[in-house]
Order: C-alpha cells, then structure tokens, then sequence
C-alpha cells in the first residue's frame, strides 16, 4: 500500500479574483484559484495546480519573461516567488500592504510593484541554475528604487519594450511616465485629461504613440508634438515638444463603464471589458470594432492576450467564470464557470 501520496491537482475551484497571465509561449493560462494557482494547458487539453498556497486569496501574479518565475502575491501583500517548471517555492517575501498591480519588465531583470498611491521597483532574484554553486540568495529581494507622484490607487504598470521607462494608471484621473533609472533631459510626466480613473495606459510597438483608457470609456491617443499654434520656425525645437492628446475615441456602451482592457502592441489590437458582461475588439489606431460579444451577465473583471494575439482570456469573479476566445476563429480555447451556490453532491 503506498502512503507517499503528493498533491497532484485542486478540483471545483475557479476564478475569483486577481489577474490572469499566459505563459510566454502563449499557450498555458495561469489563473489564480483562491489562494493557489492553476495552470491550463490549452494545447494538450489539461491543467495542474501548483503544490504551494497563501494564507490567503491571491490578488496578483506576475510570470518572468523566460517562463521560469512566478511571483504571486496576496490580499495582505505576501508573495512567494515559485520555479514553475520545478514547482517549488523559492522564497517568501511581504510588501507590507495590498498589491494593485505586479509585472516584470520585458529584461526579467526587475519587475514592477504598485503600493496603493506609491510605486517600487525591484530586482529580480537569481534561481539556482543562475549561480555557480547552485545556492540560493541570502537576501533575494533587493528595493531598486521607489516613486512618488500620484494621489490615488495605481490600478496598472506596463513596461516599454527596451525596460527603460514605464507607465502607471491610477484612479486620480491621470497615467504617468517614470524611467527606471535616471535618464539624462527626462522628467517623469503626467498625462491629464481623462474626466474618471485610468484603468490602463500602453506604449506602441514604436515607442511613438502613448494609449489611455479610462472608466468612462474614452481612449486617448497621445504623441510627442509641438504647440498646435507654433509658429513654423518654433516646431523643430526641441524645448516646445510635449506628450499631448493627438484623438480621442469613446467606446459608448449605453450606460455600462469599462472595468479592464489590454492591449497588443504588435498587432494593434485593443480589448476592453464592461460592468454589462460584454467585451469589444478594436484595431488601432483608426479604432476599428472587429466583435463586440456578450460573455457574462456580470463584470468582466481583468482581460489579457496571449503572445501572439490570437487568444484572448477573461476573468468574470462573480460568477466564477474563465474564458480563453480565438477571435479570429470566433471559438472558444476554454470556457469553465462555478456553480452559483453551493455543492451539495458529488457522483
């Protein structure tokens, strides 16, 4: 008879909250499920759940570019950072608050942490196969610097494409732009003019055009211009050039605000979710609808995509709901939902 049973997968649990993050290939979806995290192999048709859990319900992950490290983090500000592929648990750490948003840069040699009002910067830790020996760090988690400037909740970071600079989104009505470390001729800039809180701002692929979207639904196109009204010899110089609004676009869902969007800067494609359960796929930036679906009754509450930009994953926590939609195909990768009471018999 064997008794070295070992926790192999974790059944009934669905979504509930937090993010939702494809791996790098884009072909696995992890989610977390209550306080563990669960990861759907959309190609071959399974999914596992990793052996290690919070005290409680995870709030944000975040998965390295190399595919290797999961760092997640809970309602009380835990984390543990995971080896994925060895599931195993590295280390424990406290950010000592709630986490509103959590991403790497596209280096994987730092990542990013929004603390209420404030943001940190950290260095990634080394794993065992990055060191000679094989050991573990010491002192893994290392501050690399703090930021300072809004006055309400930071709801998203992301990363420009070469790691130098990034952007924030917060409830104060305004994005900003921060540079990872000091950059000769660059102060950190707000971009204003949204009338309710940013839910997300995007660099494009060029690092030319800047995307804003906020709760009210408008969608804000900013570039690095001169003064509309410069006169012709003043619009070289450099000293008059600032990030300013060049459109704006609204989304005019009949009284529903928007609750998450993502964006795909290689492909030019915008998804945002709404509080009426529907979703809409735009190509930028001529703001194109390509579909415009009902998928739930309710919020939907975080959306992302895929690498390559043909998936397209949403999380909807009041009813328990994941989706994975191919929308050129206009199919469904993988659809769950909770039972919307209790469970009272298993057969």
């Amino acid at each position: 008879m064997k008794t070295d049973f070992k926790f192999s997968n974790l059944l009934g649990t669905v979504y509930r909250r937090g993010n939702l993050c494809f791996s790098p290939d884009g072909t696995c979806l992890l989610s977390p499920v209550g306080n563990r995290v669960t990861v759907f192999d959309l190609v071959n048709n399974k999914s596992h759940t990793l052996p290690f859990a919070h005290r409680r319900n995870i709030s944000r992950l975040a998965l390295n570019p190399k595919g290797n490290l999961l760092l997640t983090v809970d309602e009380d500000g835990q984390a543990i950072l995971t080896h994925l592929h060895r599931r195993v648990s590295l280390y424990h750490f406290s950010f000592k608050g709630p986490v509103s948003s959590l991403v790497f840069s596209p280096s994987g040699q730092h990542f990013a942490v929004a603390l209420g009002r404030k943001i940190e910067t950290w260095r990634t830790p080394s794993t065992p196969a990055d060191t000679q020996d094989g050991s573990l760090e010491f002192a893994p988690f290392v501050k690399h610097r703090e930021y300072a400037g809004h006055y309400d909740t930071v709801q998203s970071i992301e990363w420009s494409s070469d790691s130098r600079f990034f952007l924030t989104a917060s409830k104060d009505l305004t994005a900003r732009i921060w540079s990872l470390d000091p950059e000769a001729g660059f102060e950190p800039t707000t971009l204003g003019g949204h009338r309710q809180g940013v839910h997300g701002a995007w660099f494009s692929a060029d690092q030319e055009t800047i995307w804003t979207v906020s709760k009210d639904g408008a969608l804000f196109q900013w570039q690095y211009l001169p003064p509309r009204n410069a006169p012709e010899d003043e619009m070289d110089i450099e000293e008059n050039f600032r990030w300013r609004i060049a459109e704006r676009h609204y989304f005019m869902q009949n009284g529903a605000h928007l609750t998450c969007a993502s964006f795909h800067p290689e492909s030019n494609l915008l998804v945002a979710g709404f509080s009426n359960g529907t979703f809409g796929l735009y190509e930028l930036p001529d703001f194109n609808q390509i579909h415009n679906l009902s998928i739930s009754q309710n919020d939907v509450d975080f959306v992302t995509i895929n690498k390559t930009g043909e998936w397209l994953a949403f999380g909807a926590s009041q009813l328990g709901q994941l989706l994975v939609w191919e929308w050129q195909s206009e199919s469904y990768i993988l659809k769950q939902q909770g039972h919307f009471d209790s469970l009272n018999n298993l057969t």
